[in-house]
């Protein structure tokens, strides 16, 4: 799935792509514990920056404990401890002023969730209440923000959930009773009743069958083109992010390592890392066997010094061990952090 899928809705007018609705700027955040008088340090994001453009979708991408889940969290202000933001900021167009979520006061966030900012979790259940009906979910997080008679919301919602598919009696549902597609639906329907200007979807079809997850993924692409939302899509899926994302960032150990339209990187990885997630897609007709990458990701606690990939790159140099490569232009408008790429007069 290399090529993204026809129904797709073209890039944004030149003007709003180049105005962000998110920046996010040399981003530090650290799970730090302190336990029998022995502190732990896990640098879980580690000098992130990236922006994501109004009207576009922004992937997301790389392994198991890259750093993503951490990275959203971050953006969405769900910061408890033992988590840490220690540098840098978040700058959300709709919430100047703060860096931050995670240092704004509580009557500027309850402004802004659902409404301006809304998040899709990676389990339906971790958003529904067990022990609620699907329809007091929605006066929980909605009705402040829409307002009105109780008769007008409620009009809005079923005529809101008939756009997804789903039948006014899901809202009499307790979240057990809905088959897992549906409730995945149903929380899409609670993120978007609002219609915020930015959308976090945190590998929103992980557990789905192949069939539920291509219509979920349709329904999202769907109403980020309707409502004209930004979406920061995060999922380690490579085909997905081909046929959903405008742009795409690849994480490695805590760090951002390639970002690039999602298109180019498809076409073109320029970094070592990218290059293996891309080959290790299976493609119709060709049955050879993939292999896979050699050792694992590095123990953030205690990261290898200069590039954390060189311990499993094959075109690791002398100067990998020793120094951090910067994220530098490789071509336009595609940032890539390897010296083997970039080049380095200290190799």
């Amino acid at each position: 799935m290399h090529a993204k899928s026809a129904d797709k809705p073209a890039q944004p007018p030149t003007s709003d792509v180049a105005e962000p609705i998110l920046s996010v700027r040399d981003l530090k955040a650290y799970y730090r514990t302190s336990r029998f008088g022995a502190a732990r340090e896990v640098r879980a994001v580690d000098g992130v920056s990236f922006t994501v453009r109004r009207g576009e979708i922004y992937g997301l991408a790389g392994e198991s404990s890259s750093g993503k889940t951490t990275l959203v969290k971050a953006v969405a202000g769900a910061v408890r401890p033992p988590l840490e933001i220690v540098g840098g900021s978040v700058d959300f167009a709709f919430l100047p002023g703060y860096g931050g979520l995670h240092r704004a006061p509580p009557s500027e966030v309850a402004r802004i969730r659902w409404r301006h900012l809304s998040y899709v979790m990676q389990g339906s259940m971790s958003v529904l209440n067990p022990v609620r009906r699907v329809r007091a979910s929605f006066y929980d997080f909605a009705y402040p923000h829409v307002g009105g008679s109780r008769t007008e919301f409620e009009q809005q919602v079923v005529a809101h959930l008939a756009r997804l598919r789903l039948d006014p009696s899901v809202l009499a549902a307790y979240p057990h009773e809905l088959s897992g597609g549906m409730r995945q639906r149903t929380t899409l329907a609670l993120a978007t009743i609002c219609r915020p200007d930015f959308i976090i979807a945190d590998e929103p079809t992980t557990a789905l069958d192949v069939v539920v997850q291509k219509e979920v993924l349709g329904m999202i692409t769907g109403l980020q083109r309707k409502i004209g939302a930004s979406v920061l899509f995060v999922t380690h899926d490579m085909g997905v992010h081909a046929n959903v994302t405008d742009r795409l960032g690849i994480m490695y150990a805590g760090r951002l390592i390639e970002e690039g339209a999602t298109a180019e990187i498809f076409r073109n990885p320029r970094h070592p890392y990218t290059g293996h997630l891309i080959s290790s897609l299976p493609r119709i007709g060709d049955d050879r066997p993939r292999r896979g990458l050699e050792g694992a990701p590095p123990n953030l606690a205690d990261p290898p010094a200069g590039c954390r990939f060189h311990p499993r790159c094959p075109l690791a140099m002398e100067v990998c061990r020793r120094e951090v490569p910067a994220m530098a232009e490789a071509a336009p408008a595609h940032r890539v952090a390897c010296f083997a790429v970039n080049g380095s007069d200290r190799a």
